[in-house]
């Protein structure tokens, strides 16, 4: 069965369903890029690395667990400027390539930073951070003020 499609003009032409869904899809796509800032044809991974970052606190200190596969101790730059704080990097492009005839590249390289507000009772002096097996783990003690006490009742 052939479909026809009624065009201005009298003219009639063959009606493609595929070519017009490409055409939506092209559109949405032009749209995203546009709504990100990134350029035509440059996909969302080469536009933007966010390392992933999971925060949670116990009794005595904040932690701050960073996701940064691949990458050395040196490329990592942690800053605490009153109550934030910032880790800040550079995943550098492995140059070792036999060959350039890649199918699809995925992994993300480039410059990250990343800051996050913490509450104004820390103790900055304390910070600790190290770094293994692709993970940023950070501690940031809780000021004395901030660490819960316990008060007995008194008869």
């Amino acid at each position: 069965m052939t479909l026809v499609r009624w065009q201005p003009r009298g003219t009639v032409s063959r009606w493609a369903p595929n070519r017009d869904v490409e055409g939506i899809q092209n559109e949405m796509n032009r749209m995203f890029d546009w709504f990100f800032g990134r350029e035509s044809g440059e996909s969302l991974v080469d536009s933007a690395w966010i390392p992933a970052v999971d925060i949670f606190q116990d009794a005595d200190n904040y932690h701050v667990h960073v996701d940064l596969p691949g990458m050395q101790r040196d490329d990592i730059d942690i800053t605490m400027s009153g109550d934030s704080l910032t880790i800040s990097g550079e995943k550098k492009r492995e140059s070792k390539q036999d060959d350039d005839n890649f199918f699809r590249v995925e992994r993300s390289f480039g410059r990250f930073s990343r800051s996050m507000r913490l509450p104004s009772s820390v103790d900055a002096e304390r910070i600790s951070a190290k770094y293994q097996d692709g993970v940023l783990q950070i501690v940031i003690p809780k000021a004395e003020t901030a660490r819960p006490k316990q008060i007995k009742v008194q008869s």
